[in-house]
């Protein structure tokens, strides 16, 4: 796994759009497309709207979600809301292909069926270009946290929580899926994130995040959550 350090949660932000700009521009010349699942986080929507920024062929590009909350359309605790928060008066708005977790469905698991194809339709072979996940302090990724039976699900590429977490069902990718990307980035930031970072990086199959893939992984991450790495 690649390491690169940076001295703040913006300036990660910026170099994190770089690096997906580049991934967008390679693939979109090698293959006429470009498929990326994101996260949410403060840091990532910084991501997004620097991203925003640069000259792509936009409508080549298709986002999907790691992950959502179940929770009310233009819900606040919805990362597709705060997705279109921010790329709001840009040219991504229009031009941007956006394919949302349908987690109001009266059947959330036909919605994950549904997502699972939208998902094989759409990406080469069924992987995606790039997969962004985040860290939490627990040690979880995309939705799959500390003890929940979706850690275990290797049949199906989106499901849907076994428990709340933080008040939530949540559906979200599953290890079948990351673990396959052609390149997974994880943007981590804040000081409070550096233990589970060390335990990341030391693939400690105790947290789900270290059950991530390493080998065509990036970690791009600020000096305050890098302290306690060894």
């Amino acid at each position: 796994m690649e390491i690169r350090t940076f001295q703040s949660a913006d300036e990660v932000a910026k170099e994190a759009a770089i690096y997906i700009a580049d991934r967008i521009r390679e693939n979109v010349a090698r293959k006429g497309s470009f498929t990326m699942a994101i996260s949410g986080g403060r840091t990532p929507w910084e991501m997004i709207k620097e991203l925003a920024k640069e000259d792509l062929h936009w409508e080549k590009v298709f986002l999907f979600q790691v992950d959502e909350r179940v929770a009310p359309d233009a819900h606040p605790d919805r990362n597709l809301t705060q997705l279109f928060k921010a790329i709001e008066g840009t040219n991504l708005v229009l031009r941007l292909n956006i394919f949302p977790m349908r987690v109001t469905a009266d059947n959330l698991n036909e919605a994950c069926e549904e997502y699972a194809d939208h998902i094989t339709r759409l990406t080469e072979n069924g992987k995606f270009d790039l997969i962004h996940l985040g860290l939490g302090t627990d040690g979880h990724t995309a939705s799959l946290v500390p003890g929940d039976a979706v850690l275990a699900v290797q049949d199906k590429t989106v499901a849907i929580t076994g428990d709340t977490y933080q008040g939530r069902h949540r559906m979200t990718l599953t290890y079948p899926l990351i673990n396959q990307a052609a390149k997974i980035l994880w943007v981590i930031t804040g000081a409070e994130k550096a233990e589970m970072l060390n335990r990341l990086l030391h693939q400690d199959p105790s947290i789900p995040a270290g059950k991530i893939d390493q080998h065509h992984a990036i970690v791009l991450t600020e000096e305050s959550a890098s302290v306690e790495i060894n």
